[in-house]
């Protein structure tokens, strides 16, 4: 009896050391950056249930976020640490962790680790992760350290703010992207809009705004905006504004540069109304050569305006100042250059 006793203590520790072993199994994926394997979890959660991804401040890496038919949130991921040694990679992989749950109405996803970091500047704690939820549901991100790239179809997706690069597709109800100094990237996505980053580049494409404006933000960059229909609110300095193929509608349509030119295709307009404004920089404008439409223009003393390659009539002549209709006025459309700069409205031929 003893000697069988024995025998079941020394197999629990063997069985306890095996696990350990497995769970720390490491290596070095390249220099001076070391891995776990790929590690997997998963929580049931149904179609438009929200999914909250949240993060310890102190861990980087990437997040890519795409949707299945199923209806479970499964996560695949490994965890890294950036340091000379691979034992002291393993005491900080030991103390980072994922920890995937349901709450009430969906799930939520939690990537922990101590703070502060038991890493130094030189040094960093990482998470790669591949998240894939239900489809058509509200995923909210609360990750500022981490680049994140999602493929729809989700009915909201969130990131209220990040330092990360964000690129994002498939949105049919509300997007909101708030990040800094890192690149963003949007594509078919409709509902309420609002996209903000600084010091970099802003592209969207097939956009349809049909919540009130469609908001784009960026300090310091460009913003590229190819395919957009709905209420507008553009905004930027020191840098490009470039949209192409606008649709407008509604009353609330407003486009603001400062130190950077502004340039502007409008497919459609209708009745609704649009706003231009832009300081020490040129406004480039053209519209359908069929356009019925109100249109007060002006510049400062050093600028000009000229309007060509459609018919109107002119309402006021000034040298730094043009009011004029064309067709029947239906829409409105004003447009300022403070400081040196330049107007241009440029009639083209509308495709049948």
């Amino acid at each position: 009896m003893k000697n069988f006793r024995q025998v079941l203590t020394s197999l629990a520790i063997l069985l306890v050391c095996i696990s350990s072993a497995t769970a720390q199994e490491i290596f070095e994926q390249e220099s001076n950056l070391f891995s776990t394997r790929e590690l997997k979890t998963r929580v049931p959660a149904p179609s438009g249930a929200k999914i909250l991804i949240k993060s310890a401040l102190t861990l980087r890496g990437e997040l890519r976020i795409s949707t299945s038919t199923d209806p479970n949130v499964s996560v695949v991921y490994t965890k890294k640490a950036r340091t000379k040694s691979k034992s002291t990679a393993i005491d900080y992989i030991d103390q980072i962790a994922i920890n995937l749950s349901k709450m009430s109405g969906g799930a939520r996803l939690e990537l922990r680790a101590p703070n502060p970091a038991p890493w130094g500047e030189t040094e960093v704690g990482l998470i790669e992760a591949v998240v894939i939820v239900p489809e058509f549901c509200q995923v909210e991100v609360e990750a500022a350290y981490f680049d994140i790239q999602a493929d729809g179809p989700f009915e909201s997706f969130k990131v209220p703010s990040s330092m990360g690069r964000l690129n994002v597709a498939y949105v049919t109800e509300e997007l909101q992207l708030i990040t800094a100094n890192r690149r963003v990237n949007v594509e078919n996505i409709s509902g309420k809009i609002k996209v903000a980053t600084t010091n970099s580049e802003l592209m969207a494409r097939n956009i349809r705004g049909t919540n009130g404006q469609a908001s784009f933000r960026n300090e310091n960059g460009d913003i590229s905006i190819l395919g957009i229909s709905g209420e507008i609110n553009v905004k930027n300095s020191y840098g490009r504004i470039e949209i192409d193929q606008f649709e407008a509608t509604g009353d609330n349509s407003f486009v603001n540069g400062q130190y950077g030119p502004v340039e502007i295709f409008v497919s459609k307009i209708g009745d609704a109304r649009l706003s231009l404004t832009n300081r020490y920089e040129d406004i480039e404008l053209s519209v359908p050569s069929n356009v019925s439409a109100f249109l007060a223009l002006v510049v400062e003393e050093d600028g000009k305006i000229e309007v060509s390659n459609f018919s109107f009539k002119a309402d006021l002549v000034q040298k730094n100042r043009l009011s004029l209709v064309a067709g029947d006025g239906k829409a409105s459309i004003t447009g300022s250059v403070r400081g040196k700069g330049n107007l241009y409205v440029r009639g083209y031929q509308p495709e049948d």
